[in-house]
């Protein structure tokens, strides 16, 4: 009887009843018992997440029993009482679960989340334990454990297999293998035991401020310090070694917070008044500061607590993690710790100011991709093993129009590094002279490196070439300084192990000197996007915002050719302002109540933002745009409307037919007389195939520094290329590019304006594009550069003179008076039959402006006669006499009396008055002239037959 022996009497309140773990050595002695592999053989996906279909036994409660039926038995087990088995593939039950960590984009509960993770019911159920309960959750990559709560929340967790938890509490779980795939992160969950866990207060606490451009400098100080205090103050915190906690600060602040720290009476209230202004302004943060946990000192649980011989072991120690009580715990900052750290700012509500809205930002973010793909790419390498001590110097120049995305880019790219962003704007380090702006560029990368590891952001570096005294092409002392600096941060790098990569942003690099473009090892272009990309960021930016049907976000993405980004951005927050504008100018209704009732964006106030933006963002040479000019408003040139839709419409039309490598035409030459209708010719293309116009006039590429001509030329065509698809316009060519050698300028600078415009039309002709054409227009083909003219450039000539017949007399005058309001005894063929085949389109033009106005001052002078007799009459009791013609048109006048009616004899007078703008003289030459390229047309298509 004195044996062990494995049965006895149980008698309660003196019997202890303890729950052990089923095991293999266990199982195997009770026969017919059920093991737990046919719990743990359930696959996630037979689950379907409904609460009837879980099924709760006795295995259920595998969770709650105590680890010692392996030491009683001589069984070894893992330590902290997790059962061996391969946890990563999926095991569950009572030995553990491993799930997909989903960090959480908002916060819950502040407090709690640090040691809180969310998951669905059928995973709880699976892991054997109820909502509220303790677990260990640890990596499956590195040996870290600590104590959790389970939360379950199924709005939020919609299918098993995943959980969700903050980013900080993500972090602290992983380590730093969390920036190694974020995308695939897992943990594995596992209970603790029947009770809660008992999880000892820390007797003191050592943390460390994570370098980072605020908590660097000593001027935040106090702000950080104050941060840092009422974030353990109000509530006990779990924190475990190795941990990184966070706080949102608010920057301008920290005035505040000086006043309080000069004065050394502060008060009780004083105090907690300045804790609530604290949390107060935390709601307006704009900064995050990051500390982390070096050393957790702990004396065990508190006194009073039974310690169960599954649990205490593994939490008295503080292994699983401790508690912060400040009444208790002495806290200790010291020293100043480097390393990478969670993207956390939406998480915290952070939305710093020089950014935009955080759907503006990922839509701008996805706009450019392609850059930031790159971009990450090459800035990940810094963080691969080893790279240090290669030569490898990561400085990356990013080019691009201004608002095209290049910070959000940079800062996109830090935020998925895990390191903190350091952007400087190249015009404030401007100094008085190149020695000044030196020494204020080293202390830039001084701050850099204290930040280490970091990006660091050099925005406008073209600022430097506002201080460059030496030429261009020549080493400048800043680009030998930013070179240094660079240098001084590989060598740093290599003694560190924190990099420090060097971003430099530039709207305009012609501007910048090569010297200091050849500072950078890596380029970066941000191209404006085209019209899939702009509507594709239009679609995301107002999937939100409630619009009237009437609105075609297809044609806005037309209509926005050549925005950048930021453009879109302002187009979308600038239709919203017109639209609150739009209602409150119809009512009386406040701005309040239009808020909470809300409003639909119309199409008219989208039009009106696209009005403001063009005009905000139109430089000297015009911004490209559809022109409002349909074929109803050009009469006549059939023949010409025909050959001009061939080469333009069917590269559009049937892009396959140019793919194998045939060549476009896409240069076309209109010459002839002057007023003949060429540049409405080329916008009424432009109209019909939905293009973009760009008209560019010959002077406004001249400018009287040496290269910014060709440098025009280019940002013509770049633009061009930016609003595709598009019709470049040349109106007055022959002022442009005359022939070369025949011109005494001083500088050769038309020479240079034909050579870059040869280059730039040989570039369309050799990229294979199918949606740029360029038109141009001149009265004198005979003055322009004979290397205009070959195949390839401006090979399609077409001739437009004057009307030959009366029918093509007849339908530009049809066309002129399509508006007018005519007399039906009119007949416009009559009219034209009287004209002579020397007037040209503005002839015409000028014809019917005359005849209307006749028929105005005709009007004029019948309502004079009626006032007149009116004023002869006695007058009336109510009307003012005698009568003026102001009162009379706003006050008694009848439709009848202001409708202008042209008459046959408006015409007369007008036809009587006329003179051709051009003479016989001329036009025989301009026929002499259309004779002789016909003829040299001609030439070329057969040499090119041959």
């Amino acid at each position: 009887m004195t044996d062990p022996v494995l049965q006895g009497i149980a008698e309660k309140g003196t019997t202890q009843v303890v729950l052990l773990r089923p095991s293999a050595y266990l199982s195997d002695l009770s026969s017919g018992s059920t093991t737990p592999s046919e719990f743990q053989g359930t696959p996630t996906g037979s689950i379907n997440g409904s609460r009837e279909s879980l099924m709760i036994d006795e295995r259920f409660l595998a969770g709650s029993m105590v680890d010692i039926g392996s030491s009683f038995y001589g069984i070894s087990n893992s330590v902290d009482g997790v059962v061996d088995g391969d946890l990563c593939n999926g095991a569950s039950g009572a030995q553990g679960l491993t799930v997909l960590a989903v960090p959480l984009s908002n916060s819950i509960s502040p407090v709690s989340d640090d040691y809180t993770i969310y998951m669905n019911t059928v995973d709880l159920c699976r892991i054997g334990l109820l909502n509220g309960d303790w677990a260990m959750a640890s990596s499956c990559t590195i040996e870290t454990h600590r104590a959790v709560r389970l939360c379950v929340d199924d709005e939020l967790i919609r299918r098993p297999g995943s959980v969700t938890l903050s980013p900080i509490l993500l972090r602290n779980i992983l380590r730093e293998h969390i920036h190694s795939s974020p995308a695939e992160s897992r943990i594995r969950l596992a209970p603790l035991g029947y009770s809660r866990p008992v999880i000892p207060v820390a007797d003191e606490v050592t943390i460390a401020r994570v370098a980072s451009p605020i908590t660097v400098q000593r001027v935040f100080q106090p702000l950080v310090l104050r941060s840092v205090k009422d974030h353990f103050v109000d509530n006990a915190r779990l924190v475990c070694e190795g941990d990184i906690i966070a706080m949102a600060v608010r920057t301008d602040y920290l005035s505040r917070l000086e006043h309080e720290n000069s004065s050394t009476d502060n008060t009780e209230e004083e105090e907690e008044w300045a804790h609530m202004e604290t949390l107060r302004n935390a709601a307006f943060a704009d900064e995050l500061v990051f500390f982390i946990i070096t050393k957790v000192t702990c004396g065990g649980p508190s006194n009073g607590t039974i310690v169960s011989n599954g649990t205490a072991h593994s939490t008295k120690d503080g292994e699983l993690g401790c508690w912060v009580d400040t009444s208790i715990t002495k806290m200790v900052q010291a020293g100043v710790e480097h390393l990478r750290v969670p993207d956390i700012a939406r998480y915290m509500g952070i939305e710093s100011s020089e950014t935009a809205p955080a759907d503006a930002t990922d839509s701008i973010c996805r706009l450019s991709n392609k850059n930031l793909s790159k971009l990450y790419s090459l800035s990940s390498v810094a963080f691969t093993a080893n790279t240090k001590n290669y030569d490898i110097r990561l400085s990356v120049l990013l080019k691009g129009k201004r608002g095209a995305g290049k910070l959000h880019a940079a800062r996109e790219a830090a935020r998925c590094l895990g390191v903190h962003l350091l952007d400087i704007n190249c015009f404030d380090i401007l100094g008085e002279s190149d020695i000044k702006t030196e020494g204020a560029l080293r202390a830039q990368f001084d701050k850099a490196a204290s930040c280490a590891p970091c990006i660091m952001v050099l925005k406008d570096i073209d600022a430097f070439s506002l201080s460059a005294q030496s030429e261009p092409e020549k080493d400048t002392p800043l680009s030998s300084a930013l070179r240094e600096c660079i240098s001084e941060m590989h060598e740093k790098w290599r003694a560190t192990g924190h990099p420090v990569l060097v971003y430099g942003t530039t709207g305009n690099a012609d501007r910048v000197p090569t010297s200091l473009l050849a500072c950078f090892k890596h380029e970066v272009d941000f191209e404006a996007p085209d019209e899939a990309s702009r509507l594709d960021l239009i679609n995301s930016l107002v999937n939100q915002l409630p619009y009237s049907p009437d609105i075609s976000l297809q044609d806005v993405a037309k209509n926005t050719a050549a925005f950048v980004a930021n453009d879109i951005v302002d187009l979308i927050m600038s239709s919203k302002s017109s639209a609150i504008q739009r209602v409150k100018s119809s009512s009386n209704i406040s701005e309040l109540l239009l808020l909470l009732a809300g409003l639909q964006m119309s199409a008219g106030d989208l039009n009106t933002a696209i009005t403001k933006a063009r005009a905000a963002y139109s430089e000297s040479i015009g911004t490209p745009k559809i022109p409002n000019v349909t074929w109803d408003d050009v009469g006549g040139l059939i023949s010409v409307k025909t050959e001009i839709l061939e080469t333009i419409q069917l590269p559009l039309e049937r892009p396959e037919l140019f793919a194998g490598g045939l060549k476009k035409r896409s240069g076309i030459l209109l010459y002839g007389p002057p007023g003949t209708g060429k540049t409405l010719l080329a916008k009424a293309v432009a109209t019909s195939c939905s293009l973009n116009f760009f008209s560019v006039k010959g002077p406004e590429l001249l400018n009287m520094y040496i290269g910014e001509s060709e440098a025009n030329v280019r940002r013509v065509f770049q633009q061009a290329r930016d609003a595709k698809p598009c019709v470049i316009f040349f109106d007055e060519l022959d002022s442009v590019a005359p022939k070369r050698g025949n011109h005494g300028d001083s500088g050769g600078v038309m020479d240079r304006i034909v050579s870059q415009l040869l280059a730039e039309l040989d570039g369309i002709a050799g990229d294979g594009s199918s949606d740029l054409f360029v038109i141009g227009a001149t009265n004198r083909p005979d003055l322009l550069d004979p290397a205009l003219l070959r195949p390839g450039r401006f090979d399609r000539l077409i001739y437009l003179g004057v009307s030959t017949t009366h029918d093509a007399q007849f339908d530009i005058i049809k066309a002129l008076t399509r508006k007018f309001k005519l007399h039906p005894s009119l007949d416009l063929r009559t009219v034209a039959e009287q004209c002579p085949f020397t007037y040209t389109g503005a002839d015409f033009y000028a014809l019917c402006s005359d005849a209307m106005l006749n028929a105005m001052s005709r009007k004029a002078n019948e309502l004079d006669a009626k006032i007149d007799v009116l004023n002869h009459s006695p007058p009336s009791g109510n009307e003012p006499y005698p009568l003026t013609p102001q009162y009379y048109l706003s006050e008694m006048a009848t439709p009848e009396d202001i409708e202008v009616v042209v008459m046959r004899e408006d015409f007369d007078r007008a036809l009587r008055s006329l003179v051709p703008s051009v003479s016989q003289s001329e036009m025989d030459h301009y026929h002499r002239v259309q004779s002789r390229f016909s003829r040299d047309s001609q030439e070329d298509v057969r040499s090119r037959k041959i």
